[in-house]
């Protein structure tokens, strides 16, 4: 068990309702942090698609960290 400030925070959350809420929760979190994919078909090299992607993973750690 680890203490953080003040409250207790277990690694392993044992009821399975209580887990599937704090997961349910996350995903929200996360969710508004995905930034918006262009839809469609596109033709590229990989190298472009591969920058597309780290582009895109930068951003949605840019808006986890400011939440």
């Amino acid at each position: 068990m680890k203490t953080v400030g003040e409250f207790p925070r277990d690694e392993i959350v044992l009821d399975p309702r209580e887990a599937l809420r704090r997961g349910r929760v996350l995903d929200a979190m996360l969710k508004s942090a995905l930034p918006a994919y262009p839809r469609g078909v596109m033709r590229g090299t990989h190298e472009t698609f591969q920058r597309m992607d780290e582009a895109r993973m930068i951003a949605i750690a840019r808006r986890v960290a400011e939440s």
